[in-house]
């Protein structure tokens, strides 16, 4: 080994330029493997730490809030619970937990109000600790949520609230939807230090909801996630054929308020179906299900880190394989040398091999020292939470030693091979040629590389142009210069802080609703005037007189909300898709036609053009914007103000400290929370743009290693070449001439490998746009882009290299003829 190292050291020093750029190479395939590894593992370890996990499932339903939508809703009522703990006794455990709406948090602290709005709240059945392995740091599991009015709090919460007080025992009032109401503090779990899909600051029993008592037979209130612990060695399929048949038995009630039997639902072309999906399967793999609780990430984004990592070590061991064959003029010579003085094979193996490994080892160094400085900025970039501490995960020290050993090896058994053919006293006499065989070798890797890479530029160029595709798309309404003013309800009087912020300079106009676009909750089913009968889906918002005004939403028939008429207040707008769902024509007959459910009758005054009220991802469903002053949400206050402006980016700073003063006015001692609806709607794809920045990052790795591979290539074939370019300089041929001449095989490979990857990157990225629904088409432009990058790229290189040789004197070449 110590031979092998001095004969690195020597051949290092001779020649530098090439061992910079192998260690160069090697250390971006290390690099690039290493961060995909970490975001690999980190997606792959959600609720995996909870002890009875393989045993948890989520059950899901079909999507009732849509029409012909084929997704799966995460959402159920609260019913099913009770259905399935009738019905399946392979359930040990059954689980519901509540979303509910904001709730702001008040509480005195030696005599002072406190205010909080930025916790995530939920509620959960008494036995939420049995299931899921969260530590209390005080509090008992079994009973910490069992009388109504408990409350958990996160160790974070709790410290922020009462310091080094202990919060057990202590009053916390929150008031929002449903729910206003004094909650006593029961227990403190553990600041959450694993990934999990149930996220959450504040926990409360769900029996402190009056609303969920009252509830228990419906399955159309959809604001609950059911999940069921099964016995050990149930089998899920059998759960799974029961499941099938509580629709039919338990929803009855529902049905009937939705103006069906189950009969007619069914006759109708409708479905409801109850699905179990594994809950360690959540977070990677609810690409098709609308989740509920928290983001979800997607296993394609995974399998496509991991295909870039595998194509990054490939495209890394070729470009070292290519690197040091491009040096065989000398090394044959060397080895040939040391064959004539008997040196053995198992000496030849050692000394390639070890050579490769030291060049691998300085690598794995300089990649981890470049990550360790780095990974702040790429956690910043990529929204993740990576580490890299190589001596508290074992597993990730078994990655790096069988990654640096995988690629040693390989790296170096080719070299091997290669001189090792060569016949001694031909070498020793200059007469070297790696023939067709490893001609064809040499092409072959290149091609592989071209193709890799080919892969790679055509997906960043795709999922940037679907994402300029979403961020540039019409969505039916106007999203600039639009803000929200939340926690309205805490002013006292919504509309009289929307008519003061109307007044201040630079506002366009306000509006006080509890909904805009991209925030939309509320849905319902609603019975339209028909003979026919049967029920409606209707997602719905509240707004006022200039609600639609200020989103400048196109009215296709009929007008929007007006104050000079009073009984707007039980009108009604609602969208195309409404109107063609129920089978009404979008003409002038619609108008004051009527829709009813429990909490009142309303009249059609208008029809709105189709718009996006959610993100492109999904097809518009039935839509409907009631009067902020009707009893579409029961007594439930409205809480948001949209803001309209024509502020300049500069001025806008001064606006929002002015709408903060007069938040401070109306609301004095509370938080003033706010957001703006550009940024919203860019968050909303944030999970393309995270995958797009990260697959372009890679896609450049891949054509630095591939053009690292291309130049020891040409260098490799120009040294073969340099006694043929000198004799045709001396027959008279130009400079150029040689260049098109050398430069034309490698853009023929470069086609060859167009050809390969095209169908390759056509299929597999349009297996990722179908996830959405409004998307761009595979064009041709795509193609063009990928192959125009990789041709400049190619040509560059080929060019200065081959152009270098032809300007040398051909009688410095022809010395030996």
């Amino acid at each position: 080994m110590l031979t092998s190292f001095k004969l690195f050291i020597r051949s290092f020093r001779r020649n530098k330029l090439f061992s910079v750029i192998n260690i160069l190479g090697l250390t971006v395939g290390f690099f690039a493997s290493i961060l995909i590894y970490l975001y690999v593992q980190n997606e792959l370890s959600y609720d995996q730490f909870h002890e009875n996990g393989e045993q948890i499932y989520r059950v899901n339903q079909t999507f009732i809030w849509g029409e012909d939508n084929p997704n799966q809703f995460a959402s159920t009522g609260p019913g099913v619970g009770y259905a399935i703990s009738e019905e399946i006794p392979e359930a040990r455990q059954i689980v519901r937990i509540h979303t509910p709406e904001m709730m702001p948090v008040r509480f005195k602290d030696k005599d002072e109000e406190k205010f909080f709005n930025d916790e995530y709240v939920l509620a959960a059945d008494s036995n939420f600790f049995e299931v899921f392995t969260y530590p209390l740091l005080k509090g008992d599991k079994y009973t910490v949520l069992d009388k109504p009015n408990s409350m958990v709090l996160t160790e974070k919460v709790a410290k922020r609230y009462f310091g080094n007080e202990d919060p057990v025992g202590k009053l916390i009032d929150l008031a929002g939807g449903p729910i206003r109401q004094t909650f006593v503090v029961t227990g403190v779990v553990a600041d959450k230090n694993q990934n999990s899909y149930i996220d959450f600051d504040i926990l409360i029993s769900l029996n402190s909801i009056d609303r969920v008592k009252r509830s228990n037979w419906s399955w159309m209130w959809t604001t609950f996630e059911t999940f069921i612990l099964l016995e050990k060695g149930t089998d899920p399929d059998q759960v799974r054929a029961k499941l099938n048949h509580l629709p039919e038995k338990h929803a009855i009630e529902t049905l009937e308020v939705m103006g069906y039997t189950y009969e007619e639902y069914i006759a109708a072309g409708k479905e409801w179906n109850l699905y179990l999906q594994p809950f360690q399967d959540i977070h990677l793999h609810s690409s098709n299900i609308y989740s509920r609780l928290s983001e979800v990430g997607d296993f394609k984004i995974v399998a496509a880190l991991i295909g870039s990592a595998f194509f990054l070590v490939i495209l890394s061991c070729i470009n070292f394989i290519n690197l040091s064959t491009a040096q065989f003029t000398t090394r044959a010579k060397d080895v040939a040398l040391r064959k004539v003085l008997g040196g053995s094979k198992s000496a030849f193996i050692k000394r390639f091999f070890g050579e490769s490994l030291a060049y691998c080892l300085i690598a794995i160094f300089v990649a981890l020292a470049v990550l360790f400085y780095t990974i702040p900025f790429i956690n910043q970039a990529m929204g993740t939470d990576l580490s890299l501490s190589l001596m508290k995960e074992p597993v990730l020290i078994v990655f790096v030693f069988a990654l640096v050993l995988l690629v040693s090896a390989v790296a170096g058994l080719y070299p091997f091979i290669f001189f090792n053919s060569f016949n001694p006293t031909s070498a020793m006499k200059g007469e070297m040629r790696s023939g067709k065989r490893g001609l064809r070798l040499r092409n072959g890797m290149l091609v592989t590389q071209y193709v890799l890479s080919f892969l790679l530029i055509i997906g960043t160029i795709t999922i940037y142009k679907q994402l300029n595709h979403f961020m540039n798309a019409d969505m039916g309404f106007s999203k600039d210069n639009l803000m929200i003013v939340e926690n309205a309800h805490w002013s006292g009087s919504q509309e009289e802080l929307a008519d003061e912020i109307a007044n201040l300079d630079g506002v366009t106009g306000t509006a006080v609703c509890d909904a805009t676009p991209m925030i939309v909750y509320n849905g319902d089913r609603f019975m339209p005037d028909k003979p026919e009968g049967g029920s409606l889906p209707l997602n719905y918002v509240l707004g006022d007189d200039d609600y639609i005004k200020l989103l400048e939403i196109e009215m296709a028939v009929g007008r929007s909300f007006d104050p000079s008429f009073s009984d707007d207040v039980n009108g009604i707008v609602i969208n195309e898709t409404a109107a063609r769902t129920i089978g009404w024509a979008v003409n002038e007959d619609i108008l004051n036609r009527k829709i009813t459910n429990w909490s009142g009758t309303y009249h059609i005054i208008g029809v709105a053009k189709d718009f996006n009220f959610l993100s492109l991802h999904s097809p518009i469903e039935p839509f409907a914007i009631f009067h902020s002053n009707s009893n579409a949400q029961g007594e439930r206050p409205l809480t948001r103000i949209m803001v309209k402006s024509h502020s300049t980016e500069a001025d806008f700073k001064q606006l929002l400290t002015s709408i903060e003063e007069k938040w401070n006015e109306f609301a004095p001692g509370r938080p003033f929370e706010h957001l703006i609806l550009s940024d919203h709607f860019e968050r909303t794809y944030q999970t393309e743009e995270r995958f797009g920045s990260v697959l372009s990052f890679f896609a450049l790795l891949t054509i630095i290693i591939a053009s690292l591979g291309l130049f020891g290539i040409v260098v490799f074939t120009i040294e073969q070449k340099l006694k043929e370019i000198g004799v045709r300089k001396v027959l008279g041929a130009s400079i150029s001439s040689i260049v098109v001449l050398f430069s034309r095989s490698y853009v023929k490979l470069l086609i060859v490998a167009f050809c390969i990857a095209a169908p390759f990157g056509y299929y597999f990225m349009n297996i990722w746009l179908s996830d959405f629904e409004y998307k761009i088409n595979m064009s041709a432009g795509i193609f063009l882009m990928a192959l125009g990058i990789l041709l400049i790229i190619s040509l560059v290189i080929c060019i200065v290299q081959t152009a270098k040789a032809s300007l040398m004197n051909p009688s410095e070449v022809l010395k030996d003829e």
